[in-house]
């Protein structure tokens, strides 16, 4: 068979590294609440479920893990902007994106690195909105908003809703 007769890839990485990926973007996140004191929750309920989703990223598992991560940090008393939250929220995501990904695909199989460009992509967008919006909320006053202020933030949210449905259409 010539090259022009059928589809031309070439040679991926090996699929197993998005599960070294997982381990490794889940060791980050078990290491967040571990430095903010909450040692007993993260060992026992969100170490198992980090080594779970490397295992098997199609599984509940990473879920148990985007919650558990949130919820170990929601309950450590601090200000909601503190460094330790705005570090998880990319690391919980990329996560998500892994697991999503090597969910899709056997572990012995390849990975060719253009297949993650539009996730890659969408990562990076998401990030950049979450960021606006993390410095909107930091510059705006700790009490009670003006109308003004609300109702730009509700067209806002229209507007990341809008978004959101631009990019499932646009495939």
């Amino acid at each position: 068979m010539s090259a022009g007769d059928g589809l031309v890839v070439g040679r991926g990485v090996p699929a197993f590294l998005l599960r070294v990926v997982i381990l490794v973007v889940g060791g980050a996140i078990v290491l967040v609440p571990l430095r903010e004191g909450a040692t007993v929750g993260t060992l026992l309920i969100l170490l198992p479920a980090v080594l779970a989703s490397a295992y098997a990223p199609a599984s509940p598992a990473p879920a148990g893990v985007v919650v558990t991560a949130a919820v170990l940090v929601a309950v450590v008393d601090g200000a909601p902007l503190r460094a330790e939250v705005l570090v998880l929220v990319p690391l919980v995501h990329l996560f998500h994106i892994t697991c999503g990904i090597a969910g899709a695909m056997p572990a012995a199989g390849q990975v060719h690195l253009r297949a993650l460009r539009a996730p890659a992509l969408r990562f990076l967008l998401v990030q950049a909105v979450m960021a606006a919006l993390v410095l909107l909320v930091g510059v705006l006053p700790a009490g009670r908003n003006s109308p003004l202020v609300e109702a730009v933030a509700l067209v806002g949210l229209a507007g990341v809703a809008g978004v959101i449905v631009w990019l499932q259409r646009v495939k």
